[in-house]
């Protein structure tokens, strides 16, 4: 597993090597840089794993969820985010501030920026075959040391957003 600012790629892809199984790499060409494994098919733990670390991701509450991003090598909580899907979800990890917003909506592209509102990364989601879209990271922010971090748990957050639109789809569908 390589780290981002260790290639010159800026442009990274989402792929699902398994249309049956919930688990999404972040790639280019053959060189893998993150990965993201939803523990089991129902719930909303799970693993993310990265060259720097390997962090476990779970979503809670009802009315105001969030997500807490526990290390699993130190056992300790690295952040917690309260998820704000019509605004943008906030997140502090080492007293960095980042924030995973809807950065063009007709493109419908979701990004994460920082406390500047500069642009870090950018989400291109598809669904076409088994890429599931593309990842354009900033050439200013390439040595953020949770680049890699950040990057898959924005993964998270549009599969989670992808499965509860599905939710909202069959409840609609099924009456």
């Amino acid at each position: 597993m390589k780290a981002i600012n260790e290639s010159p790629i800026t442009t990274l892809q989402i792929i699902k090597p398994d249309i049956v199984k919930k688990y999404y790499e972040m790639k280019s060409g053959e060189e893998l840089f993150g990965t993201l494994d939803l523990v089991n098919n129902t719930g909303t733990l799970s693993r993310i794993i990265t060259k720097q670390d390997t962090f476990s991701v779970k979503r809670s509450g009802f009315f105001r969820p969030y997500i807490t991003v526990r290390n699993e090598k130190t056992n300790t909580d690295e952040a917690v985010a309260y998820l704000q899907i019509d605004s943008s979800t906030v997140i502090t990890i080492n007293n960095n501030t980042y924030c995973f917003r809807m950065v063009n909506v007709w493109k419908n592209q979701w990004g994460w920026t920082n406390d500047k509102n500069q642009i870090l990364i950018r989400y291109k989601p598809t669904v076409a075959g088994t890429i599931r879209g593309d990842i354009e990271v900033s050439k200013d922010f390439l040595f953020d040391a949770f680049l890699e971090t950040i990057s898959m748990l924005g993964i998270y957050f549009l599969t989670q957003l992808e499965d509860e639109i599905l939710k909202n789809n069959e409840m609609i569908f099924s009456k």
